[in-house]
């Protein structure tokens, strides 16, 4: 125990020794510093630093080499020795250099401007904003560059980016409000690129840009808000094109927002649209597809609830749903009718379904019950009547054509003309119907068979087949 206790002395006394060396090396630095003799004090202190072990000492001593550093920045100032004046005051690293340093950069800057070297001077502007940025000669910079930017080196995208820094740090500045008489040149041409853009289908980009520009007091907000309307209206349409119905509703009500005045354009255009699913059903009612033509009327309300011609659409689809219906089941009766022969029945029964339900079916079962009721009153005067109306007669014209021909090589006691032979099948409604042109040497026989029920005639020869074409 009592050999520790003798260490521990020792130890402490040479910490003592030490620190009093220290102190004493910190003590004759800054009595050069005192007596203005920076020079030396810096030497002493980086010696003193890069040996010194007590953490406040060394700490002490760099804030007071920087302050050397300073002095002598100040002095090279005074003898207008810019550059070392320079070297000094970055070596002093303090926020009191900073500033001094901010004020050579923008002394030179204007020396530089008054000789006409504008790029060193811009150059000189772009140190203090990048190694000062917090200097209170910011704004001023800030400003300067972006009319350099503007009229010398035509860089107008990095002066807009100049400004927006300008106004987001110093808003209603005495710099942020020159400049934007200066940035308010090329705001037309900002506007119009974004027209460009949006009228080539670039809308987001386009939106951002206006967006953009509609956070800064540049430019005319009114027409910066028309042109932010047009692209939300282009891409409205654009959705449209696409069928996307509901998503170009949106878009053209957030259109009307910015520019109220095409509120009636707009709404016009909503209807338009909305119209379009009235249009749609309306197409899949003649397709008889009724489901899908009520979820498109129904679709019209989502873009305008309550939407009149819509309402109207659906009212006719139900109606024509009730007609389809009830002329399903007339059809139902008139088929019954129609086998039991009663034809007069089938008849009206057929007009009345098809009166409420027209189609191609009840038409031609309307013909063919008008057929049957000729056939059952004369059949074969009604199967004379089909022959000889047949393509306007051109069956009796030929006949009767060959039959002249026949006259001019044979005398007329030589050709035997049978006339019409109608006779009956074993088919009801289907008859034959003959014609006989007879010489001594040549006869032609035609012969068709003609079906009562539906008009049609079918030739039994190539003689009659040729007649008909």
């Amino acid at each position: 125990m009592k050999h520790k206790h003798i260490i521990l002395i020792l130890l402490s006394l040479v910490l003592f020794i030490v620190s009093a060396c220290e102190i004493n090396q910190l003590n004759s630095a800054e009595d050069h510093y005192k007596n203005q003799r920076y020079a030396a004090a810096i030497q002493e202190l980086d010696n003193y630093i890069q040996t010194a072990e007590n953490g406040a000492l060394i700490t002490r001593s760099e804030i007071l080499r920087s302050q050397c550093y300073y002095e002598l920045g100040l002095r090279a100032i005074q003898v207008e020795n810019w550059d070392l004046s320079i070297k000094f005051l970055k070596l002093a690293n303090s926020e009191e250099a900073d500033k001094v340093l901010a004020n050579v950069y923008k002394t030179l800057a204007d020396k530089a401007l008054e000789e006409g070297n504008l790029e060193l001077s811009f150059n000189l502007v772009n140190a203090i904003l990048r190694e000062i940025p917090q200097s209170e000669l910011t704004p001023e910079m800030l400003s300067r560059r972006i009319g350099f930017l503007l009229d010398t080196f035509i860089d107008y995208e990095q002066a807009w980016q100049d400004y927006k820094i300008l106004y987001n740090n110093y808003p209603n500045n005495v710099y942020e409000v020159a400049a934007r008489k200066q940035i308010a040149k090329i705001v037309p041409s900002r506007m119009d690129y974004a027209r460009r853009l949006y009228t080539a289908g670039y809308y987001s980009d386009a939106l951002n840009i206006l967006f953009e520009l509609q956070q800064y007091p540049v430019g005319d907000q009114q027409t910066i808000n028309q042109l932010i309307c047009e692209a939300y209206m282009g891409q409205a349409e654009n959705s449209l094109n696409q069928q996307k119905y509901l998503e170009a509703e949106r878009l053209f009500r957030i259109a009307i927002q910015y520019d109220p005045s095409k509120r009636v354009e707009i709404e016009k255009r909503i209807e338009q649209m909305a119209s379009l699913f009235v249009q749609k059903g309306d197409e899949y009612v003649r397709q008889r597809d009724y489901d899908n033509a009520l979820i498109h009327y129904q679709k019209a309300f989502e873009i305008i609830p309550e939407y009149s011609p819509a309402k109207q659409a659906i009212a006719r689809l139900n109606t024509i749903k009730e007609n389809v219906a009830r002329a399903n089941e007339l059809s139902l009766q008139a088929e019954k009718a129609e086998l039991a022969g009663k034809y007069d029945e089938a008849l009206k029964l057929y007009r009345q379904a098809n009166n409420l339900d027209s189609r191609p079916e009840f038409t031609t079962k309307i013909t063919q019950m008008q057929n049957l009721l000729e056939a059952q009153a004369d059949p074969v005067a009604f199967t004379k009547r089909i022959i000889n109306q047949y393509k306007g007669g051109i069956i009796n014209t030929r006949i009767q054509k060959q039959k002249q021909e026949l006259l001019k090589m044979f005398d007329p006691s030589e050709v035997y003309d049978s006339g019409w032979k109608i006779m009956i099948t074993s088919n009801p409604l289907k008859y034959e119907a003959r014609y006989d042109l007879i010489t001594p040497t040549v006869s032609y026989y035609y012969v068709w068979l003609v079906n009562l029920r539906d008009r049609s005639i079918v030739p039994l020869n190539k003689l009659s087949e040729k007649t008909m074409e």
